[in-house]
């Protein structure tokens, strides 16, 4: 499925999950957004985006890797609309596509960017390579439902960090 088509049927189920009456209250569960295990900054930075902008709030959940995940659900897959490109990483996807605004997006967006498209250049940002560090040791040790909370956190610590 080509990205339009993904990203039609993200925001369809989006609508369908929310209820297409912004005035109606939201039926049923929220949906999960599920990732593949482990964690990595760049998928979790996609669910502190996403917190940003989603009423309800979803949940998130780390599957097996490999483990099938429908595209609309999905966060830093193949098939998501959140995906990393060679130009872009998950989270600016998730941002643009997502129409995200927040005071720290430039900074998350900086580190993303070195972690996620120019590793080899890790050594020469110590500050990012502590972010990560810190942000890695916070999620889930197994695949799990959940339990993202922590590194959520350590993400609005950063923020307000400043510059």
């Amino acid at each position: 499925m080509d990205l339009p088509l993904r990203c039609l049927a993200l925001t369809l189920a989006l609508a369908a999950a929310a209820g297409a009456d912004a005035a109606a209250p939201a039926q049923g569960p929220v949906p999960s957004l599920q990732t593949w295990h482990p964690w990595q900054l760049d998928s979790v930075l996609v669910a502190w985006a996403l917190l940003q902008v989603r009423q309800p709030r979803p949940t998130f959940e780390s599957v097996a890797r490999g483990t099938p995940i429908a595209p609309d659900r999905a966060i830093d897959t193949p098939d998501s609309p959140y995906r990393r490109t060679g130009q872009r990483t998950a989270f600016e996807e998730a941002v643009r596509q997502a129409g995200v605004t927040h005071a720290c997006i430039p900074r998350l967006r900086e580190a993303v960017r070195v972690v996620e498209l120019a590793a080899w250049r890790k050594p020469e940002h110590p500050a990012v390579e502590a972010f990560e560090a810190r942000v890695l040791a916070a999620t889930p040790a197994q695949p799990s439902r959940g339990g993202l909370d922590a590194a959520l956190a350590v993400v609005d610590r950063y923020c307000g960090e400043g510059p």
